[in-house]
């Protein structure tokens, strides 16, 4: 699954994200019958109750899938917010393209998720592998209720 800008861009790559894509993956993929391309919204291949958030500051199109669970729904926070350090708002990395731009999407995401009693999976965090976004006494967003393993979810 992959945003068609994200896809458009894999096949025309910019100079600078040239290095991140290995061409010949793209006709495999393409020729796989596996490929699912939207523009955010959920496909058919999907429960309805899934979402995606489209993401532009760190990669154009990028995607944040967000899963509904019980106490709250769950979005895969990809790039835009890797670890729980990232959760405060103006923490970016060198990496983002639009960094602005990031800082925007990102307040936008927390500010839903923290009305919805949402969690953040982090993909780059070794010591965190899921935790509640929440605001300490200053306004300044956090990651709350820190887990190690997502099997501390099911216990």
């Amino acid at each position: 699954m992959v945003s068609r800008s994200a896809w458009q861009r894999a096949k025309e790559p910019h100079a600078r994200d040239r290095a991140s894509f290995i061409p010949e993956l793209i006709t495999l993929l393409e020729n796989s019958g596996r490929l699912v391309l939207t523009d955010g919204e959920t496909p058919d291949c999907l429960p309805a109750d899934y979402r995606f958030h489209l993401s532009d500051g760190h990669t154009p199109g990028m995607l944040l899938t967000e899963i509904p669970l019980e106490g709250g729904p769950v979005v895969y926070a990809a790039d835009l917010i890797p670890g729980a350090s990232w959760v405060h708002v103006p923490i970016t990395m060198g990496y983002d393209r639009f960094p602005e731009q990031l800082i925007d999407e990102k307040r936008g995401l927390l500010d839903d998720l923290l009305t919805r009693q949402g969690r953040l999976f982090f993909t780059h965090d070794p010591q965190h592998a899921l935790a509640r976004v929440a605001r300490d006494g200053k306004g300044r967003f956090h990651a709350a209720e820190q887990l190690p393993r997502l099997t501390a979810l099911a216990s």
